[in-house]
């Protein structure tokens, strides 16, 4: 009897010393790499997801910013020039005369670059070119398809008869598409029409042949 339970406490001991069987490695080599694939997954998703809210947000303080500026700009505007090429950029200028918050007669520039999709602007003194600020960006991924008429950048319309409409002031409107892809859930648009109040029919600009700021040194690069 006590032979009979010496062996079965040995085969136990065996059993349990035997250890794991090549199948139920493979079994758990399966498990697991099914449980990291499903876990990466989630982790790339949700990164994506980050980013594309990242880049929404990004946008939308870019152009807001833009808009808060044109729109505090362009009003005290008396001319507005047509916007013109250069390098396959696309540029628009408009002049503000001496006030007396200003101080000075002051020019802006802003250019569409194609090449990098990016909007800058820059400033100067009417008439000192010396004084020309450095190109800042204002927005990236830009995202206009300028071959369409519809998503230029910038469009001036004169003084004058327009559409059986007589406008006593010059408008500028502005179009901007920035984000990750053409899809507009993953970005955000400008689409905003600026009158600058200072302007009329006898502005120098309003012919569309002529033009301020771009004298004195300072031109389209």
């Amino acid at each position: 009897m006590i032979g009979m339970v010496r062996r079965r406490l040995q085969a136990v001991r065996d059993d349990r010393e035997a250890g794991v069987s090549i199948m139920e490695l493979i079994i758990s080599m399966l498990i697991f790499s099914f449980v990291l694939v499903v876990f990466m997954g989630a982790i790339v998703s949700m990164v994506r997801a980050t980013s594309r809210n990242q880049v929404v947000s990004d946008t939308s303080t870019q152009l807001r910013t833009v808009y808060q500026r044109l729109d505090k700009e362009v009003r005290y505007a008396s001319d507005i020039n047509t916007p013109g090429t250069s390098g396959g950029n696309i540029y628009i200028e408009y002049w503000m005369p001496a006030s007396a918050a200003t101080g000075q007669s002051t020019c802006v520039q802003w250019r569409y670059v194609a090449a990098s999709k990016e909007l800058q602007r820059r400033s100067w003194l009417q008439g000192d070119p010396s004084s020309v600020t450095p190109w800042i960006t204002m927005v990236t991924r830009l995202r206009n398809d300028l071959s369409q008429s519809t998503q230029q950048p910038f469009v001036v319309y004169r003084a004058g008869a327009f559409g059986g409409k007589v406008y006593t002031h010059q408008r500028l409107d502005v179009f901007l598409d920035s984000g990750l892809s053409s899809s507009p859930n993953q970005g955000g648009q400008l689409k905003v029409s600026l009158v600058a109040q200072n302007s009329a029919t006898t502005s120098v600009t309003n012919t569309g042949t002529q033009k301020v700021c771009l004298v004195g040194g300072v031109q389209r690069p």
